[in-house]
């Protein structure tokens, strides 16, 4: 299942449970729930522009007046560098949805966030130095400490000595982790 794909299933479940229209901006794209009316999207399409010049810096969330419908504006914050995501859900809203909307968020950033997996995983090799990666990149394909040193020309406690920096560096604990988590990079 794509990502988009995902986040608009995502965006539909929300809407049935609290009978509300929300729609999701996430890099200036626009995306609407399976159940959009054509009018939401009329009206989004429209005011591309305005609402990305109105909703440029929303730190918090915020209400705001477009048209005849308000809407409640939340940001979701990513864990990905130059990546802007906002919620937007039709207000007034029964009270008891904030727990449905904060559900939404989270699950919202994970799906978010697994669009741009590839990109942040880069960015964590990126902060390795070029022995690091030299070393991150043997470890992929299975060498051993021993054999990295042969390869490298290093003692095998300076091979020891980088891959508990690499291993810090990319937030793993061991070896099989980190072929998990970065297996695709080969």
């Amino acid at each position: 299942m794509n990502c988009i794909h995902l986040l608009k299933t995502t965006l539909s479940c929300f809407e049935h449970s609290i009978a509300q229209p929300t729609v999701l901006i996430v890099d200036g794209e626009i995306i609407f729930s399976y159940d959009s009316s054509e009018d939401i999207k009329y009206f989004f399409y429209k005011n591309e522009s305005y609402l990305k010049q109105q909703t440029a810096d929303i730190s918090r969330p915020m209400l705001l007046q477009y048209g005849l419908t308000n809407w409640m504006v939340f940001p979701i914050e990513t864990k990905i560098k130059n990546c802007e995501a906002l919620l937007f859900v039709s207000y007034p809203y029964h009270n008891d949805t904030h727990h449905y909307i904060t559900c939404l968020i989270e699950t919202l950033a994970l799906i978010i966030q697994k669009k741009y997996r590839d990109e942040l995983l880069a960015l964590e090799i990126k902060q390795l130095s070029e022995r690091e990666k030299q070393i991150f990149f043997l470890i992929l394909k299975g060498y051993s400490n021993k054999e990295i040193a042969r390869e490298l020309v290093l003692s095998q406690h300076t091979i020891k000595n980088h891959v508990n920096n690499v291993f810090q560096k990319l937030d793993v604990k061991r070896r099989s982790q980190l072929i998990a988590k970065f297996n695709h990079f080969l």
